[in-house]
């Protein structure tokens, strides 16, 4: 306990810019497989579990399963809310009893807060804890609880092992391969952009709000020939986008393809928005799960591609991780799930077919 203590008022004075990489590099996943070869086979068997008809538990587990789920985001947002429902709708299916307790902790609550509260988690002996990311303020937490004999961690949206924590490892960490993700989307871009095309970007003033995503989307272009002309930021977005895009078509001397890379979902509703209701601003952008009127804005042609991450199948990963761990069979290190796309020359119902597809149990909740 003292130690807990300890660590935790080092953190609330220790600067932000720790030497600790939360923001993995595209090479960390590919590296940590290529040292681990034997984790190949491990993965793709979950991968089969995962993405096959669920198996129910052979036998009786005797006791409810206690289990906490750490959030840094509202527990209200479709992201969430979709999250929870194909967890429980998996859990369910496998024939598992279990008790889910949900714990919010935003960064802006204050450091004590968090300690507080993961104090109180420590305390309920909870069988499995997951917790939605690592980041600066979190880590000595969540280390506290690795050390510890009684939770088992598993760790969403972490796409690759941090190497500090080789000597007591989470059961899982489940995420997505951004960088791959950003590849995968740039290049669809490229194939589908007029040679000429002129291409912008928006992205927060906020160094929090999806910079890194948004840095490796430009590499990804850079590598392919492709150059962004301007790259605004922007700190009101209610306000500031509508003055942005003005600006931007402005300096668009000619009738060239116009595309606008939206760094965050905020950013792209809102440039959505402005592009609906304002048919003379000739361009169009991208969104991402979970915005509104995609279906509307695919038609009109204002959104050219919508990223789809496969949020079922993570939540499936996780459920079907911890019916492993009880079954007593091998789990890999890590386990990552692809995106797939929405794009503006597929018709509607081959889009709802896509969108029903990638999220097979919380399709009806998402707003499209």
């Amino acid at each position: 306990m003292k130690r807990f203590l300890l660590i935790c008022f080092a953190l609330l004075l220790t600067p932000i810019d720790w030497a600790y990489g939360f923001n993995q590099p595209s090479t960390s996943l590919q590296r940590y497989l290529e040292d681990n070869p034997n984790q190949l086979p491990l993965i793709e068997q979950l991968s089969v579990r995962v993405h096959s008809q669920p198996i129910r538990l052979s036998s009786i587990y005797p006791e409810t399963l206690k289990i906490a789920v750490i959030l840094r985001t509202d527990p209200e947002i479709p992201q969430n809310q979709a999250w929870f429902f194909a967890f429980k709708r998996r859990m369910q299916e496998l024939n598992m009893d279990f008790r889910l307790d949900v714990f919010y902790v935003p960064r802006d609550e204050g450091t004590l807060a968090m300690f507080y509260k993961y104090q109180s988690i420590q305390a309920t002996s909870f069988d499995y804890v997951i917790v939605d990311g690592v980041d600066d303020y979190n880590r000595p937490l969540i280390e506290h609880l690795l050390l510890q004999d009684g939770s088992k961690v598993i760790i969403l949206n972490s796409f690759a092992p941090f190497p500090a924590w080789h000597l007591h490892p989470p059961l899982l960490y489940i995420g997505t391969d951004k960088a791959l993700m950003m590849h995968r989307l740039a290049s669809l871009l490229d194939r589908g952009l007029d040679s000429n095309a002129v291409i912008d970007a928006i992205s927060e003033v906020s160094p929090t709000s999806g910079q890194s995503d948004c840095q490796m989307f430009l590499n990804e272009l850079a590598g392919l020939g492709r150059s962004v002309r301007y790259r605004y930021r922007v700190k009101d977005l209610e306000e500031g986008i509508e003055p942005v895009l003005d600006a931007l078509l402005a300096k668009q001397p000619d009738e060239r393809q116009h595309f606008i890379f939206s760094c965050t979902p905020k950013i792209s509703e809102r440039v959505i928005d402005v592009l609906m209701t304002n048919p003379s601003m000739s361009a169009s952008t991208n969104a991402w799960l979970g915005q509104r009127r995609l279906d509307a804005a695919h038609q009109q042609g204002v959104v050219m591609v919508t990223v789809l991450d496969m949020k079922d199948y993570m939540a499936i990963a996780a459920a079907e991780a911890i019916k492993a761990d009880i079954e007593l069979r091998l789990l890999p290190r890590v386990y990552t799930e692809t995106v797939t796309f929405l794009t503006r020359d597929m018709d509607q119902q081959t889009r709802q077919l896509t969108f029903q597809q990638a999220l097979q149990y919380s399709f009806a909740l998402w707003p499209r």
